[in-house]
């Protein structure tokens, strides 16, 4: 059975790591070894471990030099097949490391796997809701998350609060950078890397770890690491990593064999998202970021197209979903595009699109008040091109042949000063408005080739 090291970087935190500890003595059942790394500790907070005749080792640093070096440390003194990254504010519950090392083991595809946590990933928001004042408590907590089966659950990147990486993993990609100081940034960045040298990144949905909760603030910290991530990876957390799950209910992703193409896939979460759920898709995608086409491109075929300017029989595969995720809007001749991905789909196949609504009240505000301005995201993204209402973007998919047979709204609610506009609008008499046209942010399309 492979030997574990459990590296825990730990800075005045000592009874935090103590319970963390304790926990590990009471639930690892693999063979195992403990490396603490104390980064510089106050001499009052220093790390003091009780001996219990395990393999536990205290590396004291003599300086503060951030997490990034200290996980390095305990990276070059582990000698593990498997290594269990843990922070030092982490209780693990009963069968949390074997559940971890089955799932690495069980798919060579993937080199790291993560537990979840509250509030630290998104999953964690399908969790049930949980209250529990003791360690005995959480261990019943976790044992019924766990209870519904381990299945991992495809990511680009993950934090480091439980991350169980195979050893080939972490040769071949390397030390942490040291350049990031917050954990959040050092751990994206890192596990980014494995997922660009083409090995799977999972979270384990129903493996559940307890964390503490406490927002940090980090401050102008928090501003300098994004801003040494976008200029490492040429790329922005808030935009480039998303899976646009938003979609999915307009396509039967059940189906076997399916064939889907993305345009703006981006880093690939969305296609890396259907490939999770149907392993038998087959996964298309166009990005004209180099950087992060680089990183999809292992799990994706990226293809080399200009929508508005193809030649169809140029491209040999035909496809059962376009994705078109606020895209359309970007495009300078999306009439020529949307013709375009049409001879691209099979019959009976669908584009798939979300395109902002150009009507929404708060828009139709700006202008009654002589203002369009534009902005660095939401309806006047300056990026955007061209503009549509729901009634235009009927007439840009009919005219290219495509039947609309489904069409849903995104809303966000409207406070009472909306509310009252709203209203305002409604009563008009000389022309009619249709609530639905002021309250959609943005229109979710389904558009078929019969």
């Amino acid at each position: 059975m492979p030997k574990l090291s459990i590296i825990i970087p730990v800075y005045n935190m000592n009874g935090q790591v103590n319970q963390c500890l304790s926990t590990i003595r009471r639930t690892v059942r693999l063979p195992y070894e403990v490396i603490i790394v104390d980064d510089g500790s106050a001499a009052e907070a220093r790390v003091e471990v009780p001996a219990a005749g395990d393999d536990v080792r205290v590396i004291r640093c003599t300086e503060h030099r951030g997490f990034s070096h200290a996980v390095n440390t305990g990276v070059r003194a582990s000698v593990g097949e498997v290594v269990l990254f843990l922070h030092a504010d982490i209780l693990l519950a009963p069968h949390v490391a074997e559940d971890m090392l089955d799932a690495l083991i069980r798919d060579s595809s993937i080199g790291a796997v993560t537990a979840v946590a509250p509030r630290t990933y998104a999953l964690a928001r399908r969790l049930p809701e949980m209250n529990y004042q003791s360690w005995t408590d959480f261990a019943a907590v976790a044992e019924r998350i766990r209870s519904g089966g381990v299945k991992p659950h495809p990511e680009i990147f993950a934090e480091m609060i439980a991350l169980m990486v195979r050893r080939d993993v972490v040769e071949s990609v390397g030390f942490l950078d040291e350049q990031y100081t917050m954990p959040p940034l050092a751990a994206y960045d890192y596990t980014l890397r494995m997922t660009k040298e083409g090995y799977a990144v999972a979270s384990l949905p129903n493996v559940y770890v307890h964390h503490d909760d406490r927002v940090y603030e980090w401050g102008a910290c928090e501003q300098q690491e994004y801003e040494k991530f976008h200029a490492k990876w040429g790329l922005s957390l808030n935009y480039s990593f998303a899976p646009r799950s938003d979609l999915f209910p307009l396509m039967d992703l059940s189906r076997e064999g399916l064939r889907i193409l993305e345009i703006g896939c981006a880093c690939g979460a969305t296609l890396r998202e259907i490939g999770g759920r149907n392993p038998t898709a087959r996964l298309y995608g166009v990005e004209l970021n180099e950087r992060a086409a680089a990183i999809a491109a292992p799990f994706v075929q990226i293809l080399t197209m200009n929508v508005e300017e193809l030649d169809p029989a140029d491209v040999a595969e035909r496809f059962d979903y376009i994705i078109m995720g606020d895209v359309i809007e970007h495009l300078l001749d999306p009439w020529a595009a949307i013709r375009n991905m049409r001879e691209l789909l099979v019959s009976g196949g669908a584009i798939i699109a979300s395109i902002p609504n150009v009507a929404h009240i708060s828009n139709l505000h700006n202008i009654l008040c002589g203002r369009w301005t534009y902005e660095d995201a939401g309806l006047l993204d300056r990026t955007h091109f061209r503009f549509f209402t729901k009634y235009e973007i009927i007439k840009l998919f009919e005219g290219a042949g495509l039947a609309v047979d489904e069409i849903r709204a995104k809303r966000f609610s409207l406070d009472t000063q909306w509310q009252k506009f709203k209203d305002e609008l409604l009563s008009l008499q000389t022309v009619h408005v249709n609530a639905e046209d002021l309250e959609a942010f943005q229109w979710f399309f389904r558009a078929m080739r019969e």
